[in-house]
């Protein structure tokens, strides 16, 4: 260790939902910077804390179960160990799920970093669990400081630690099978310690198969390294990376019953209720019970909001920005005025009622511990579409937003799976644009039960489509890991600064395009400038999709933000606004026009993200696919709705 340093630099690793991100907050404070790894689109924060003289950079890594490489979260925490000095690694372990964090501070003690655990949640686990910190520590060989980084507790112990280099290479070696300790042995003349890592880290990592690690040593050594692991799936029916990972649980589950007594006492309602939700046979009519809940709560409590809204809007704005533009610029100006009047409707009436109930509904079932209880009840059903239950998060994230859902396929854990998912996502998960449409203009005009319907249809969509990819990718999906947290009650706090976040994001994206593309579509038909476009293109929304003509433009300009279209509809038809949509189109309209915006081409952000995530060639054949989908089943939709 570099003790006395004027200067350290302190990486942060640990698990999914441990409670890092809050450790890395109440650690650093503010002046967090946020970033993309080159090359990839994995997200990690950096900021930094004074202490007896000492800076301290802390470095929070993107969370990982693992350092064997299997996904992006897991390469980068990877590298970004690997191409840093780090003077101290602090290892953030969840108390009240032991084994799993015990499994990822092997690999970092492997690897030779200098190690601190923040055993964190104590607060938790003490209610369950009495804990032999010290006996930890002597077998572990490294300091632990237990913390509840929630409320703080311990993390003033912490960070004296780290800045007094407590920090130790590890001594602990996992006790593997015997042909895997034979293998090692006969490796370690290939492989020596040559200051990089231990050998025995560097060949476990080689004979998991890290590309990474592998790359590091000459092309002997990979051979050698190949033809083990070959012979040892030859032998034993299986790769040998999952016998390495079992015997690593199997020895965090030996020392966790050496350093754990449970407290005996009453079965609580929460721990009943926890086990309910986990039970298939209680835990999926739950889930059922919830996602219908989600459904009822957005239609009903958004619908109100809608209309009190929209009624507040036409008392407070009215037709003062069209008066205004007419006196100011005569014609012009009115198209001008009612291009914003317009814009500004479609954010207040539309956008905030369903988006924000949404984003309030995803930060509850986040902060109460929930999610990853319905992410492993859905894992079964999400296999039969090439996927892992993990997938449903981002799915959930697109309802608010297509963009960080995409981002958020990254977890996933090969390219197959991103392509599927994001696919997915963009077809058949509409975001918070669309549910407006679907909620605030077909529910509204036509019914619960058409909006319903919808969303039926677009569940069937995702299943059929998934189980398209799945057979055509050709490969099977991924195994789920992730730790079931503790159920608890959601926090004011929590769920205000996550709602706030989301909104912030959205609305800063989404008012400016809304409102420039509002005003510039409004003096192009001021001057019949779209005629050229509409008449051409009623072959596809008068004869295929039987909708107005003048639709074509709004789905043109949905392109570039589905919140323009339902403004764009009030600007193309006579209505003047939003409830006078229904003079102008009929309930089989709605319901086709609801349709086709929740399925064809995402907005150009989207796209864009698209784009880099998956490629030019992937995006374009997406974009067509959705475009595709879109125009046959709305017409399939416009000719059952025709017939019956």
């Amino acid at each position: 260790m570099k003790i006395g340093r004027k200067t350290m630099e302190l990486a942060l690793i640990g698990n999914p939902n441990v409670g890092k991100s809050t450790l890395f907050t109440k650690l650093t404070g503010v002046g967090v910077m946020a970033s993309n790894y080159p090359g990839t689109t994995v997200e990690f924060k950096e900021g930094s804390f004074l202490r007896d003289g000492a800076k301290v950079t802390v470095h929070d890594l993107p969370g990982a179960y693992s350092l064997s490489g299997e996904s992006e979260d897991e390469i980068v925490a990877l590298r970004m160990l690997a191409e840093n000095d780090f003077d101290a690694v602090v290892v953030v372990a969840d108390a009240t799920r032991l084994e799993s964090s015990l499994v990822l501070t092997f690999q970092v003690m492997e690897l030779g970093y200098p190690v601190i655990i923040a055993l964190n949640q104590m607060d938790i686990a003490l209610k369950r669990h009495d804990i032999d910190v010290a006996k930890l520590e002597e077998i572990l060989g490294v300091p632990i400081c237990p913390v509840t980084a929630l409320v703080g507790e311990g993390v003033d112990e912490l960070a004296q630690a780290i800045v007094d280099g407590e920090a130790l290479k590890s001594l602990f070696k996992v006790s593997y099978d015997s042909h895997i300790e034979d293998y090692i042995s006969s490796l370690q003349e290939l492989i020596p310690d040559d200051g990089r890592y231990p050998s025995r880290g560097a060949i476990l990592k080689m004979l998991e198969g890290n590309e990474y690690i592998s790359s590091l040593y000459d092309e002997k050594a990979n051979e050698q390294a190949y033809m083990v692991a070959k012979e040892f799936r030859e032998h034993h029916g299986e790769s040998i990376n999952i016998h390495i990972t079992r015997d690593r649980y199997g020895e965090a589950g030996r020392i966790r019953k050496e350093t754990l007594t449970p407290r005996k006492g009453p079965v609580t309602f929460k721990d009943r209720l926890s086990d309910l939700t986990m039970r298939p046979i209680t835990g999926v009519p739950i889930l059922m019970g919830v996602l219908a809940s989600i459904f009822l709560s957005i239609v009903i409590i958004g619908g109100w909001l809608e209309h009190e809204l929209e009624e507040l809007f036409e008392i407070v704005v009215g037709d003062v920005l069209v008066d205004l533009g007419q006196s100011l610029a005569g014609d012009l100006g009115a198209s001008i005025g009612s291009g914003v009047t317009m814009g500004f409707e479609a954010i207040v009436v539309l956008i905030i009622p369903f988006v924000m109930v949404w984003y309030i509904i995803l930060a509850l079932l986040e902060d109460s511990g929930y999610m990853p209880r319905a992410v492993a009840l859905l894992d079964g059903v999400m296999h039969k579409v090439g996927l892992h239950g993990r997938a449903v998060i981002p799915m959930l994230v697109g309802i608010g937003c297509s963009v960080p859902a995409i981002l958020a396929t990254r977890t996933a854990g090969s390219k197959r799976e991103r392509l599927i998912l994001s696919t997915l996502i963009v077809m058949a998960v509409p975001c918070g644009a669309q549910m407006a449409i679907i909620i605030g203009l077909v529910s509204r005009f036509v019914g619960i039960g058409a909006a319903a319907a919808i969303f039926a249809l677009l569940l069937g969509l995702l299943l059929f489509l998934g189980f398209v990819m799945d057979r055509w990718l050709r490969k099977e999906p991924t195994c789920l890991a992730m730790e079931i947290p503790e159920l608890r009650k959601p926090t004011v706090r929590n769920v205000g600064f996550k709602t706030y976040s989301r909104s912030k994001d959205f609305f800063m994206i989404a008012f400016p395009f809304l409102l420039v593309g509002s005003v510039i579509v409004e003096i192009l038909l001021s001057y019949d400038a779209l005629d050229f476009v509409i008449e051409p293109m009623s072959f596809l929304t008068v004869g295929i999709l039987g909708l107005p003509a003048v639709t074509i433009i709004a789905f043109m300009i949905g392109i570039l933000r589905k919140e323009l279209a339902v403004g764009m509809l009030v600007t193309l038809l006579p209505a003047m606004t939003i409830s006078e949509l229904s003079l102008y189109m009929t309930p089989q309209q709605f319901i086709v026009f609801g349709v086709v915006m929740a399925i064809y081409m995402p907005c150009l952000a989207a796209w864009a993200v698209l784009m880099k995530e998956l490629g030019a060639k992937n995006a374009l054949m997406v974009g067509f696919a959705s475009i595709t989908t879109a125009i046959i089943i709305g017409g399939a939709v416009n000719l059952v709705l025709t017939v019956i």
